[in-house]
């Protein structure tokens, strides 16, 4: 196990945020285009209009729909991804919290990421609102694994997390391998330039790494399980997210 090191970054305010939900994500149904009237997600999101009873009909709806269309292909289960997303963040409970980071986590080896990117959103802003220590760790592998499988979504993420985040940065004990990661992104430009080299008059990346970064010994508990995920090829939603700079933190 590699030690970990501390991180120290400039407390910088936020960029205003515009909607997240709408780009398109990485799944084939086009999930960024959700319900937005009397949708049980979005009541449930209200002031004082969470209730136990709604909740619990409207997540066994979704997870039976996820069931008769597949991972991956439930409409209805992305929107469930959304509301863990936002509501987890000031409202944190550890059982639903689990539940949404394991299926998020298969869906995405099903080939679809919208409920893995809201896992990110959650670990990005959330954190930034109450600190968690173990849920910083699971950041920190879930990053490590979408990145070993050729993506920098949740890098991206990861870098914004630590940019604006206001609390004691002495907390944040952040492996060398992802401290290794990011000495070569400084600005939102460098992902950019990155994924979409041609867009900058750059060679077409092709990006056909050893994982010589991985010398350290580093290899996280779930990432032998996220192999299937290479097919994404890192054509993430951050395609859109990231367009207008840090005005994409929703």
């Amino acid at each position: 196990m590699e030690s970990p090191v501390g991180w120290v970054m400039g407390n910088k305010p936020r960029y205003n945020s515009t909607s997240e939900e709408a780009a398109t994500g990485s799944s084939p149904l086009q999930p960024g285009v959700l319900p937005k009237y009397n949708h049980p997600s979005h009541d449930l999101l209200k002031e004082n209009g969470f209730t136990q009873t709604v909740y619990h009909k409207y997540h066994q709806k979704c997870l039976k729909d996820r069931t008769k269309m597949g991972n991956g292909q439930s409409q209805e289960m992305n929107t469930l991804f959304r509301f863990w997303s936002f509501f987890l963040r000031a409202n944190f409970n550890r059982k639903m919290y689990e539940e949404f980071r394991k299926l998020a986590v298969e869906d995405a080896r099903a080939g679809a990421r919208y409920g893995l990117e809201c896992l990110f959103r959650f670990y990005s802003y959330g954190l930034e609102k109450r600190f968690r220590s173990d849920i910083f760790r699971d950041f920190m592998e879930e990053t490590l694994n979408d990145y070993d499988n050729d993506n920098v979504y949740g890098l991206e993420k990861f870098w914004a997390f630590l940019k604006y985040y206001k609390g004691d940065s002495n907390r944040l004990k952040v492996t060398q391998r992802i401290t290794k990661l990011l000495e070569k992104y400084k600005t939102l430009d460098d992902f950019r330039r990155e994924m979409f080299p041609e867009a900058y008059g750059l060679p077409p990346r092709t990006r056909t790494t050893s994982h010589s970064d991985r010398s350290e010994g580093h290899k996280s508990k779930t990432e032998s399980t996220s192999s299937t995920e290479s097919k994404r090829n890192r054509t993430v939603s951050c395609n859109v997210e990231m367009t207008s700079g840090r005005s994409t933190r929703a």
